[in-house]
Protein backbone atom coordinates (compact mmCIF):
# COMPACT_ATOMS: atom_id res chain seq x y z
CA UNK A 1 0.00 0.00 0.00
CA UNK A 2 1.12 2.87 -1.19
CA UNK A 3 2.36 5.75 1.66
CA UNK A 4 0.52 9.07 0.66
CA UNK A 5 3.09 12.36 0.80
CA UNK A 6 0.88 15.13 1.80
CA UNK A 7 1.33 19.09 0.20
CA UNK A 8 -0.18 21.73 2.07
CA UNK A 9 -0.58 24.77 0.65
CA UNK A 10 0.91 27.64 3.11
CA UNK A 11 -1.52 29.66 5.08
CA UNK A 12 -3.93 27.33 3.64
CA UNK A 13 -6.81 26.81 6.63
CA UNK A 14 -9.57 25.91 4.84
CA UNK A 15 -9.83 22.98 2.74
CA UNK A 16 -12.06 23.64 -0.36
CA UNK A 17 -9.49 21.75 -2.96
CA UNK A 18 -8.22 18.82 -3.23
CA UNK A 19 -5.71 16.79 -5.50
CA UNK A 20 -4.94 13.13 -5.30
CA UNK A 21 -2.31 11.94 -7.60
CA UNK A 22 -2.52 8.19 -8.65
CA UNK A 23 -5.36 5.33 -9.30
CA UNK A 24 -5.16 2.64 -6.75
CA UNK A 25 -7.48 1.60 -4.19
CA UNK A 26 -6.00 3.99 -1.36
CA UNK A 27 -6.90 6.97 -3.98
CA UNK A 28 -10.26 6.39 -4.36
CA UNK A 29 -11.12 5.60 -1.07
CA UNK A 30 -9.76 8.16 0.28
CA UNK A 31 -11.28 10.51 -2.15
CA UNK A 32 -15.08 8.78 -1.84
CA UNK A 33 -14.59 9.45 1.59
CA UNK A 34 -13.48 12.89 1.78
CA UNK A 35 -17.04 13.39 -0.39
CA UNK A 36 -19.07 11.74 2.36
CA UNK A 37 -17.46 14.08 4.90
CA UNK A 38 -17.84 17.46 3.02
CA UNK A 39 -19.94 17.48 -0.54
CA UNK A 40 -18.18 20.67 -1.02
CA UNK A 41 -15.30 19.65 -1.78
CA UNK A 42 -13.33 20.09 -5.14
CA UNK A 43 -11.71 17.23 -5.45
CA UNK A 44 -9.22 16.65 -8.20
CA UNK A 45 -7.80 13.05 -9.44
CA UNK A 46 -4.67 12.62 -11.77
CA UNK A 47 -3.45 9.66 -13.17
CA UNK A 48 -0.95 8.78 -16.07
CA UNK A 49 -3.48 5.89 -17.26
CA UNK A 50 -5.62 6.38 -20.16
CA UNK A 51 -8.43 4.71 -18.03
CA UNK A 52 -9.49 3.90 -14.41
CA UNK A 53 -8.86 0.39 -13.41
CA UNK A 54 -8.55 -2.83 -16.17
CA UNK A 55 -4.96 -2.18 -15.80
CA UNK A 56 -3.35 -4.62 -13.65
CA UNK A 57 -4.38 -7.20 -11.27
CA UNK A 58 -3.86 -7.56 -7.54
CA UNK A 59 -5.73 -9.27 -4.37
CA UNK A 60 -9.74 -8.77 -4.33
CA UNK A 61 -10.36 -11.18 -1.60
CA UNK A 62 -12.69 -10.37 0.94
CA UNK A 63 -14.48 -11.29 4.26
CA UNK A 64 -17.55 -9.35 3.34
CA UNK A 65 -19.30 -8.07 0.11
CA UNK A 66 -19.48 -5.03 -0.16
CA UNK A 67 -15.88 -4.35 1.97
CA UNK A 68 -16.99 -0.36 1.73
CA UNK A 69 -20.15 2.00 1.48
CA UNK A 70 -22.44 0.36 -1.36
CA UNK A 71 -22.29 4.46 -2.72
CA UNK A 72 -19.16 3.84 -3.73
CA UNK A 73 -20.03 1.19 -6.07
CA UNK A 74 -21.33 1.70 -9.63
CA UNK A 75 -22.35 -1.91 -11.17
CA UNK A 76 -19.92 -4.32 -11.75
CA UNK A 77 -21.91 -6.50 -14.30
CA UNK A 78 -21.44 -9.90 -14.41
CA UNK A 79 -18.15 -9.12 -11.89
CA UNK A 80 -20.54 -8.71 -9.06
CA UNK A 81 -20.05 -11.18 -6.33
CA UNK A 82 -22.86 -12.97 -4.62
CA UNK A 83 -24.05 -15.85 -2.32
CA UNK A 84 -20.59 -17.72 -1.41
CA UNK A 85 -18.11 -15.59 -3.77
CA UNK A 86 -15.19 -14.50 -1.59
CA UNK A 87 -13.23 -12.66 -4.66
CA UNK A 88 -13.63 -9.80 -6.84
CA UNK A 89 -11.44 -9.26 -9.86
CA UNK A 90 -10.13 -5.91 -8.28
CA UNK A 91 -8.96 -4.19 -11.40
CA UNK A 92 -13.18 -4.33 -12.15
CA UNK A 93 -13.57 -3.18 -8.54
CA UNK A 94 -11.30 -0.36 -8.51
CA UNK A 95 -12.47 0.77 -12.09
CA UNK A 96 -16.22 0.80 -10.30
CA UNK A 97 -15.05 3.16 -7.69
CA UNK A 98 -13.55 5.60 -10.19
CA UNK A 99 -16.26 5.12 -12.36
CA UNK A 100 -18.83 6.56 -9.05
CA UNK A 101 -16.30 9.19 -8.52
CA UNK A 102 -16.55 11.05 -11.89
CA UNK A 103 -20.71 10.73 -10.89
CA UNK A 104 -19.93 12.27 -7.06
CA UNK A 105 -17.96 15.45 -8.39
CA UNK A 106 -15.03 14.49 -8.18
CA UNK A 107 -12.68 15.61 -11.85
CA UNK A 108 -10.71 12.87 -13.06
CA UNK A 109 -7.47 13.84 -15.18
CA UNK A 110 -6.58 11.13 -16.97
CA UNK A 111 -3.32 10.27 -18.88
CA UNK A 112 -1.92 13.18 -16.95
CA UNK A 113 1.43 13.40 -15.49
CA UNK A 114 2.46 15.48 -12.45
CA UNK A 115 5.83 16.98 -13.21
CA UNK A 116 6.12 18.63 -9.85
CA UNK A 117 4.99 20.04 -6.77
CA UNK A 118 5.38 23.56 -4.64
CA UNK A 119 3.59 25.55 -2.33
CA UNK A 120 0.42 23.63 -2.71
CA UNK A 121 0.61 23.71 -6.60
CA UNK A 122 0.50 21.07 -8.78
CA UNK A 123 2.06 21.30 -12.11
CA UNK A 124 1.16 18.58 -14.42
CA UNK A 125 1.29 17.87 -18.15
CA UNK A 126 -1.56 15.88 -19.98
CA UNK A 127 -2.58 14.66 -23.36
CA UNK A 128 -1.64 16.79 -26.25
CA UNK A 129 0.19 19.69 -26.89
CA UNK A 130 -1.84 22.41 -24.73
CA UNK A 131 -1.94 20.32 -21.83
CA UNK A 132 0.43 22.18 -19.29
CA UNK A 133 -0.88 23.71 -16.27
CA UNK A 134 -1.15 24.13 -12.83
CA UNK A 135 -3.56 24.21 -9.87
CA UNK A 136 -3.48 25.74 -6.74
CA UNK A 137 -4.83 23.00 -3.77
CA UNK A 138 -4.89 23.19 0.33
CA UNK A 139 -3.77 19.67 0.35
CA UNK A 140 -1.98 17.33 -2.51
CA UNK A 141 -1.74 13.58 -1.28
CA UNK A 142 0.36 11.84 -3.89
CA UNK A 143 -0.11 8.15 -3.34
CA UNK A 144 1.80 7.18 -6.46
CA UNK A 145 5.02 5.34 -4.52
CA UNK A 146 5.13 1.65 -3.89
CA UNK A 147 6.62 0.20 -1.52
CA UNK A 148 8.65 -2.75 -3.40
CA UNK A 149 10.43 -3.86 0.19
CA UNK A 150 7.27 -5.50 1.29
CA UNK A 151 6.69 -9.05 0.69
CA UNK A 152 5.76 -10.57 -3.07
CA UNK A 153 3.18 -12.61 -3.97
CA UNK A 154 3.06 -14.48 -7.20
CA UNK A 155 -0.63 -14.98 -7.73
CA UNK A 156 -2.64 -16.57 -10.53
CA UNK A 157 -6.34 -17.83 -11.77
CA UNK A 158 -7.87 -20.84 -12.78
CA UNK A 159 -11.04 -22.33 -13.77
CA UNK A 160 -12.86 -23.40 -10.26
CA UNK A 161 -12.35 -27.17 -11.68
CA UNK A 162 -8.42 -26.50 -12.11
CA UNK A 163 -7.68 -24.61 -8.72
CA UNK A 164 -4.82 -25.98 -6.21
CA UNK A 165 -3.90 -25.22 -2.62
CA UNK A 166 -2.96 -21.60 -2.36
CA UNK A 167 -1.53 -19.59 0.66
CA UNK A 168 -4.55 -17.39 -0.29
CA UNK A 169 -7.60 -17.98 -2.19
CA UNK A 170 -10.71 -16.59 -3.28
CA UNK A 171 -14.04 -17.71 -5.37
CA UNK A 172 -15.07 -14.96 -7.66
CA UNK A 173 -18.19 -14.63 -9.19
CA UNK A 174 -17.52 -15.30 -12.55
CA UNK A 175 -16.47 -19.13 -11.76
CA UNK A 176 -12.72 -18.67 -11.39
CA UNK A 177 -10.34 -19.32 -8.49
CA UNK A 178 -7.99 -16.00 -7.53
CA UNK A 179 -4.96 -17.93 -5.72
CA UNK A 180 -1.85 -16.18 -4.41
CA UNK A 181 1.43 -17.94 -2.82
CA UNK A 182 4.38 -16.61 -0.82
CA UNK A 183 7.18 -18.27 -3.32
CA UNK A 184 6.32 -19.37 -6.56
CA UNK A 185 3.17 -20.30 -7.94
CA UNK A 186 3.29 -24.03 -9.19
CA UNK A 187 4.73 -24.57 -12.34
CA UNK A 188 3.66 -26.84 -15.36
CA UNK A 189 0.08 -25.17 -15.34
CA UNK A 190 -2.18 -23.84 -17.72
CA UNK A 191 -3.29 -20.44 -15.76
CA UNK A 192 -6.19 -18.08 -17.29
CA UNK A 193 -3.92 -15.14 -15.60
CA UNK A 194 -0.74 -14.69 -13.33
CA UNK A 195 -0.21 -11.36 -11.28
CA UNK A 196 2.50 -10.41 -9.06
CA UNK A 197 1.85 -8.25 -6.16
CA UNK A 198 3.68 -6.66 -3.22
CA UNK A 199 1.97 -6.41 0.34
CA UNK A 200 2.16 -7.99 3.59
CA UNK A 201 -1.44 -10.30 3.10
CA UNK A 202 -3.41 -10.51 0.45
CA UNK A 203 -6.52 -11.59 2.17
CA UNK A 204 -6.93 -8.34 3.70
CA UNK A 205 -5.08 -5.73 1.27
CA UNK A 206 -9.00 -4.34 -0.13
CA UNK A 207 -10.07 -4.06 3.63
CA UNK A 208 -6.68 -2.19 4.79
CA UNK A 209 -6.84 0.03 1.77
CA UNK A 210 -10.15 0.98 2.51
CA UNK A 211 -9.48 1.48 5.87
CA UNK A 212 -6.99 3.80 5.15
CA UNK A 213 -8.70 5.58 2.98
CA UNK A 214 -11.13 6.39 5.44
CA UNK A 215 -8.61 7.18 7.91
CA UNK A 216 -6.88 9.26 5.91
CA UNK A 217 -10.07 11.57 4.93
CA UNK A 218 -10.69 11.92 8.68
CA UNK A 219 -7.50 13.26 9.71
CA UNK A 220 -7.73 15.84 7.16
CA UNK A 221 -11.21 16.90 8.04
CA UNK A 222 -11.25 16.93 11.14
CA UNK A 223 -7.67 18.73 11.27
CA UNK A 224 -9.57 21.46 9.56
CA UNK A 225 -12.00 21.64 11.96
CA UNK A 226 -10.36 21.42 14.87
CA UNK A 227 -7.65 24.42 13.66
CA UNK A 228 -9.76 26.87 12.48
CA UNK A 229 -8.26 30.74 10.74
CA UNK A 230 -6.97 32.45 13.23
CA UNK A 231 -6.05 29.96 16.00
Amino acid sequence: MPSPRIVDRPGGNLLTRVAIIGANLLAYSTAHALIDKNQSLDIDLFTEKAELGLMSEGPGIFERWPPCPIKWISPLGSQEPRGSDTAVRRSWFEKSLGTKLSTRGCTIHLKTRVTSISGGVAHFVGAGPLGTDSISFEKILDFREVDKNKPKWQGAVSREEDSVEGHASGKRPDGTTELWWKSKRPPGRKWLQTMEWHGQNPTTSLKVNIEAGLSKAKELVDTIIQNPPGQ
